[in-house]
């Protein structure tokens, strides 16, 4: 027997709808979970809506109808045979679902977390304790990216980080690089996230209308930040990272860039500098987010700005594109 539950699905670009949807039985091997809260990702997900992620809107038959979001967290309410390591009641974050009929495909790079029933693998799905709050847990993938990139890029002990941007993804890479043992230095021309970032997220946080972050990072580092990570998906901010970068350092280029890149040649071989595009996250690793909530080492909570009903997905995604100056972290309310 199917179970029905309300979805947010993106029909074509620039137009989001509540629908119902019906999922399967759970399987052997899967988890039935009831969606507390799911995380919208406003990078991605602002990219898709709008048709610019991967140019979508350029094929809208093939990329359209699709369902968003790549992040959830809820409440168990069944296990397929062969799962005995989970039971009803327990909490867990993961990524989506599948739907109950196998032609409702998917394109585009959601994962259908926006909606109130998941069903999905068993090893797809993190058991949390019940002390985390869901709303935090449900943007883990967030997290997830972040530390990714910093992986990569490969922040050390005593690294000074330069963290341009900071929306929740800047929020968290500036806590990672941290956490990897960088003195990070981040800045913001929206004051809100400023403030965000000096209490959550880095050492040093700078609005850069008053303070220009070469200016910032002088004393720190004054050839340059070993790293800098670049979280805004502004193609131009290329030119930005590699003059806060010294000679031979980093740059991670962590945002989504709908619009193409151009880099100058010569500035960069002169300075030499190793360039990552991070992309998607380290999954292996989500036990070590799930402890690191349970355990107060990252802090998503005081960053939600917004927890919208699921029956006012128009309004957040009218936020996303009108007011990203309102926003940092947010997320979708299943229980009304």
């Amino acid at each position: 027997m199917t179970v029905t539950a309300p979805a947010v699905t993106f029909p074509a670009p620039g137009r989001v709808e509540v629908i119902e949807v019906e999922l399967p039985d759970v399987g052997p091997g899967e988890v039935g979970v009831r969606t507390a809260f799911s995380g919208i990702s406003q990078g991605t997900e602002r990219w898709l809506f709008t048709g610019r992620y991967n140019h979508a809107g350029d094929d809208v038959a093939h990329n359209y109808p699709c369902f968003p979001g790549y992040q959830a967290a809820g409440v168990v309410e069944a296990v397929g045979a062969g799962v005995t390591d989970v039971v009803p009641g327990d909490h867990v974050m993961l990524e989506g679902t599948r739907f109950a009929d196998p032609a409702v495909a998917n394109p585009g790079p959601g994962l259908a977390s926006h909606v109130g029933y998941l069903v999905a693998p068993r090893a797809r799905v993190t058991t949390i304790p019940g002390t985390v709050d869901l709303a935090d847990a449900s943007l883990y993938r967030m997290a997830a990216v972040s530390r990714h990139g910093v992986r990569l890029v490969g922040v050390r002990e005593g690294d000074v980080v330069c963290v341009i941007g900071l929306g929740l993804i800047g929020q968290m890479a500036a806590q990672a690089a941290r956490r990897a043992g960088g003195h990070v230095i981040a800045g913001d021309l929206i004051p809100a996230r400023v403030e965000a970032a000096a209490k959550n997220s880095a050492d040093v946080a700078v609005d850069v209308r008053e303070v220009p972050l070469a200016e910032a990072l002088r004393s720190a580092a004054p050839d340059g930040a070993d790293v800098v990570i670049d979280t805004t998906g502004v193609s131009p901010m290329w030119d930005t990272a590699l003059d806060l970068v010294r000679h031979e350092g980093r740059i991670s280029l962590q945002g989504y860039y709908p619009d193409p890149l151009s880099i100058e040649f010569h500035p960069a071989h002169l300075k030499r500098p190793t360039v990552t595009f991070p992309c998607g996250w380290d999954a292996d690793r989500d036990g070590e987010l799930a402890a690191d909530l349970a355990a107060g080492r990252l802090s998503i909570g005081p960053l939600i700005t917004h927890r919208f009903s699921y029956t006012q997905a128009a309004e957040a995604y009218a936020t996303v594109l009108d007011h990203p100056e309102a926003s940092i972290g947010m997320v979708f309310d299943w229980s009304r």
